[in-house]
């Protein structure tokens, strides 16, 4: 009996049986459709994609996990670690508690699979009850939402169902980017209204900032600062929030295979 439970635990962890292609949300095309943006879009679009790395790279990248600080006039607000696990579709985010130690929570972005643990100062982890994990994955879901957008925005303008169309040049005082918006497939429910801009380096098609907020709502603006280069992926490892001075940096990303064991809750 011992050894069915476990079996049924790492089941639920990991994604169930074996696929061919990533996990996407129920009613998903198997990939982007280009018959749905323009020739002239399409051509904007692919070179901003080939800036930041390619379609073979982002392909390649089934998980990305990395470490972010919030800072706010100089002081640290926040510390977290997340990973999201593309290819079966599982997010796991840990926040590092004042007084030491994490809280932290794993779940199926498109299934009911969710659980959370804190970890002691010593290392180890207790699983929490219910209500709580539920109540930690709401605020990791939105956290996902944005962070991960934000920070792979140039990869996601091709997600299966997105519609893409370039605005044109953008100008801010002396400064020309292209726009790019992308809206996602309305059946995504994990991005269900988003609406993203991707202002561009006229030139060298980096992007330089980021508008993402409702469809027709107030939209948060970040600047995307210092790219480097992880796993053939671009991603800007600062960026601030021009509204609330926030400044976020992001530290090290790890490019790969999903790690199960992230996402299957321990044994308390």
């Amino acid at each position: 009996m011992k050894h069915l439970l476990l079996a049924l635990v790492l089941a639920a962890g990991c994604g169930g049986p074996a696929r061919t292609t990533y996990a996407r949300h129920p009613g998903s095309a198997l990939m982007f459709d280009r018959t749905t943006a323009s020739e002239e879009t399409l051509t904007m679009a692919d070179k901003v994609l080939a800036a930041h790395g390619g379609a073979a790279a982002w392909e390649a990248a089934k998980q990305i996990r990395w470490k972010q600080t919030v800072t706010l006039d100089g002081k640290q607000t926040s510390s977290v670690e997340q990973a999201w696990d593309r290819w079966n579709a599982r997010h796991w985010a840990q926040l590092e508690r004042e007084k030491g130690g994490a809280f932290a929570v794993m779940y199926d972005i498109y299934g009911s699979y969710a659980s959370g643990y804190i970890q002691g100062r010593s290392g180890g982890k207790q699983v929490v009850p219910t209500g709580e994990a539920a109540e930690g994955v709401k605020v990791a879901r939105r956290a996902w939402q944005r962070d991960a957008t934000v920070t792979l925005a140039p990869f996601l303008m091709f997600e299966p169902g997105a519609k893409l169309e370039y605005k044109g040049i953008a100008k801010d005082g002396d400064l020309e980017l292209h726009e790019i918006q992308v809206t996602f497939d309305p059946k995504d429910a994990a991005r269900e209204g988003l609406e993203l801009h991707l202002y561009c380096d006229k030139d060298t098609f980096l992007v330089k900032r980021i508008a993402l907020g409702q469809s027709g709502g107030e939209k948060s603006v970040y600047e995307l600062l210092s790219y480097k280069a992880f796993g053939g992926l671009q991603i800007s490892t600062e960026r601030k929030n021009l509204g609330s001075g926030e400044t976020v940096i992001i530290s090290d990303v790890q490019v790969g295979s999903p790690d199960d064991d992230l996402y299957i809750a321990p044994v308390s």
